[in-house]
C-alpha cells in the first residue's frame, strides 16, 4: 500500500533537510560579513520602527542595541559552530591586558572631553549651565548600563567584524570601513523627532569613523579584547556630557575635529598597522 501524500512530503523534507542545512551554512560562511551586517541593520532598524508603538518605546532601543551581539553570535553559530562561538564570547572577558590600556580606554575619552571644554571655554562657547546636572545625578546609579550596551555592540563590531575586515585590508582602511558602517547603522536615530535629530549627521559620522581607528588600536594591542573596546565605547558615551556644555552650533565641530586629531596622532604613533612591532611579535592578534 502506498504512503499517503502528506507522509511522502514529510519524508522527502526530512531527507532534504541536512542538505539544505549544509547549503545554508556554506552560504553564510561564504558571505558571513555581508550577512552579519544585513542582520544587524535589519534588527536595529526594525527596533527603531517599533519605537513608534507607544507600549514598546521603553524596550525598542534596548532590544535594538543588542543587534550587533545577537547577529554576531547567530552568524558565528551557523557558519563556524560552537568552538568559534566560545572563542568569540571569550574575547568579551579578556581583561588581562596591562593597566595602561585601562588608563587609555577610560582616560582618553575623558581627556578629550576636558580638552574640548577648555578650548571652548577660552573661545566663550562653553557654559557649565548647559549640562543638565539634575539629569546627570539621577542617571548616575544606572551608568553601568552604558557599559552593558557598549559590550553588546562591541561583541559584534570589534569582536566579530573587525578581524574579518583586517584579513582583507590594512588596519586603517578596515577601521574606516567599519566606522562608516557603524555610523550608518545609527542613522535612523537622526530622523525628525528621534533621539539624535538635533545633531548634524555629517560631523557625527566623521567622529564615529575617526573613533574606529582608536578602537582598532586598542583592540589589536590588547590581543583582541572586546572588554577594552566596550570600556572605551562606554566612556566615550559618558564623556559626551562634557561636550554638552559647548554651544550646540559649535559642539559637532569640536567633537569631530578632536576625534579626527586623536585618530591622526594614533596613526602617526602606531603606523598603518595600528600596532607596535613589539606587540605584534609578542602576541597572537586577530588578523
Amino acid at each position: 500500500m502506498d504512503d499517503p501524500p502528506s507522509l511522502k512530503r514529510q519524508t522527502e523534507a526530512e531527507r532534504q533537510a541536512p542538505g539544505r542545512q549544509r547549503d545554508l551554512r556554506a552560504f553564510v560562511r561564504r558571505h558571513s560579513l555581508v550577512v552579519y551586517f544585513l542582520f544587524a541593520f535589519a534588527w536595529f532598524w526594525s527596533s527603531i520602527a517599533l519605537n513608534n508603538i507607544r507600549q514598546l518605546r521603553f524596550w525598542s532601543l534596548m532590544i535594538g542595541a543588542l543587534a550587533p551581539a545577537i547577529s554576531a553570535l547567530t552568524i558565528t553559530g551557523i557558519s563556524e559552530g560552537e568552538p568559534a562561538l566560545r572563542e568569540l564570547v571569550r574575547r568579551l572577558w579578556k581583561w588581562r591586558v596591562g593597566w595602561k590600556w585601562y588608563a587609555i580606554a577610560v582616560g582618553l575619552p575623558i581627556a578629550a572631553g576636558l580638552f574640548a571644554a577648555s578650548v571652548a571655554s577660552a573661545f566663550g562657547v562653553f557654559r557649565l549651565a548647559r549640562i543638565n546636572m539634575d539629569m546627570l545625578r539621577a542617571t548616575l546609579p544606572a551608568f553601568w548600563t552604558v557599559y552593558l550596551f557598549a559590550a553588546g555592540e562591541e561583541l559584534g563590531w570589534r569582536g566579530y567584524s573587525l578581524p574579518r575586515l583586517l584579513a582583507r585590508h590594512n588596519a586603517v582602511i578596515a577601521s574606516l570601513i567599519l566606522g562608516t558602517i557603524h555610523a550608518v547603522w545609527h542613522w535612523p536615530l537622526f530622523l525628525p523627532h528621534s533621539y539624535l535629530s538635533d545633531i548634524p549627521i555629517i560631523p557625527w559620522t566623521i567622529s564615529i569613523a575617526a573613533q574606529a581607528i582608536v578602537f582598532t588600536w586598542i583592540f589589536r594591542n590588547t590581543g583582541g579584547s572586546v572588554m577594552m573596546a566596550a570600556l572605551f565605547h562606554g566612556t566615550e558615551n559618558i564623556s559626551q556630557t562634557l561636550f554638552d556644555g559647548i554651544d550646540p552650533l559649535w559642539m559637532p565641530r569640536f567633537r569631530s575635529t578632536i576625534d579626527v586629531a586623536v585618530a591622526i596622532i594614533v596613526v602617526l604613533v602606531a603606523g598603518t598597522k595600528l600596532m607596535r612591532e613589539r606587540e605584534r611579535l609578542g602576541k597572537t592578534i586577530p588578523a
